[in-house]
C-alpha cells in the first residue's frame, strides 16, 4: 500500500478518463479554423510560387486544393458521429411488431 502512495513532492497520476468532446460550437470553430488555415498555407505556398516564377496560376491552384486538402481533414477528423446510446434497438433482439398476447382456448 505504501508503494502507491506518491513521495511527497510528486504528482499524482491523473485517473484514466474519456477524452472531453467539445460543444457543437468549438467543433464548428475548428472546422473553420482548419477551412481557412487550408486556403491560407496552400495559397500562401501558391502565391511565393508565383512571385518565384512570375506566374499567375499556382495562387488560385493553392487555394482549390487546401481547400480540398482541409475538407479531407474535417471529414476524416469529425465525419464518423459518436454511437449514441439509444435509437436502434440491438440486433441480438427480435426486433419487429410485438406478437398478439395469447388467450386459453375459447376466449377472445
Amino acid at each position: 500500500m505504501a508503494e502507491d502512495d506518491p513521495l511527497s513532492g510528486e504528482p499524482r497520476p491523473r485517473p484514466a478518463s474519456p477524452p472531453r468532446q467539445g460543444s457543437g460550437v468549438e467543433t464548428g470553430y475548428a472546422v473553420l479554423g482548419t477551412m481557412i488555415s487550408g486556403m491560407a498555407v496552400w495559397g500562401g505556398a501558391g502565391w511565393l510560387l508565383d512571385r518565384w516564377l512570375d506566374t499567375r496560376v499556382f495562387a488560385p491552384v493553392g487555394i482549390i486544393l487546401g481547400m480540398a486538402v482541409a475538407i479531407y481533414v474535417v471529414v476524416a477528423r469529425y465525419g464518423a458521429a459518436p454511437p449514441s446510446s439509444g435509437g436502434r434497438p440491438n440486433r441480438d433482439s427480435s426486433g419487429g411488431r410485438r406478437s398478439r398476447p395469447r388467450t386459453q382456448k375459447g376466449q377472445r
